[in-house]
């Protein structure tokens, strides 16, 4: 039952929360609203991490795709501390991303089949929020080194995984099952080859009139060498106007995961359920021919597009 205050006033039960994951001494911690909280910012442990999707770097935020001897992308992670606001500073210090061949133990998910080097790296403390107000650290300066064994999603790659955690919250990899929630997990797909499939949807030979958007956006299909478009999911697609008076529209742009460079004139995006679609693209004021050309550094194929403002 809530108890009630002598004004009447609803007064919120404590909550006990298991914490035997933890680092800390202290098996269990209870805390009410309004009262100090046993982990304040200024003391270490009982921080969470969390994969964070609102960053776009050119590559999906938790799968990363690279080639053997190649820079990993950057990990992006958030960290808040239980029970507290969003904005609670974080001493990156604390913080590692680690190479984890078996995240949380064996037969719970396929075991690592590609590995990176170094083992582990610690955190940079981003210089900003999210968007939902988290402080971010990112992880840099990870390898891929080699590919060990087969994949069961796919023959065309490996998979490593990367974990990032609070080291006085969770003790490193593999973690229990009562760590897992405190742990952020990046999946690292490690290619033998750029061996993946591009294949043309839609937009070749699309018109429209000067300075006015085409009707259409280009799209093609994503695979791996078998067919599988789930193992493709998150592949970094890049679409280059590579002639022509036309540039990517940013204000058009209606998913999270799209980057547009070059003044205009690249955009990256990433393939979600087997296809790939660009951002809308805007006609100069010169009437003539624009060739676009989309590829992917995981794919040896291209698929050309030919518009026209006219």
């Amino acid at each position: 039952m809530t108890p009630v205050s002598s004004q009447g006033a609803s007064q919120p039960s404590p909550l006990n929360l298991d914490v035997t994951c933890m680092g800390a001494p202290s098996a269990s911690l209870a805390w009410s609203p309004g009262s100090t909280r046993p982990d304040a910012p200024q003391a270490a442990g009982y921080v969470r991490m969390e994969v964070c999707m609102e960053q776009f770097t050119g590559q999906h935020p938790a799968i990363k795709d690279v080639l053997p001897g190649q820079q990993i992308d950057t990990l992006v992670a958030q960290a808040r501390y239980y029970l507290q606001g969003p904005s609670d500073p974080v001493v990156s210090q604390s913080i590692k991303f680690a190479y984890a061949a078996q995240p949380y133990g064996a037969g719970t998910i396929p075991d690592a089949t590609a590995t990176v080097t170094p083992d582990e790296v610690n955190a940079a403390a981003g210089a900003q929020h999210g968007e939902s107000g988290q402080t971010l650290v990112s992880g840099k300066g990870f390898v891929a080194a080699e590919v060990t064994g087969a994949s069961p999603i796919s023959p065309d790659y490996g998979l490593a995984y990367i974990a990032c955690y609070e080291t006085n919250t969770a003790s490193p990899p593999p973690f229990s099952p009562q760590c897992a929630p405190w742990a952020a997990l990046f999946t690292i797909r490690v290619w033998h080859d750029a061996t993946a499939r591009l294949a043309y949807i839609f937009g070749d030979k699309l018109t429209t009139a000067p300075n006015r958007n085409f009707s259409a956006t280009l799209s093609l299909a994503t695979t791996d060498s078998v067919g599988s478009t789930h193992a493709v999911e998150g592949m970094q697609v890049v679409f280059d106007i590579t002639s022509g008076g036309a540039t990517f529209d940013p204000s058009g742009v209606t998913t999270r995961y799209c980057e547009i460079t070059n003044a205009g004139l690249r955009a990256i995006v990433i393939s979600q359920q087997g296809v790939a679609i660009a951002p809308p693209i805007k006609a100069g004021p010169t009437v003539g021919a624009i060739a676009v050309r989309a590829s992917s550094p995981f794919s040896q194929d291209t698929v050309p597009y030919a518009l026209s403002i006219v």
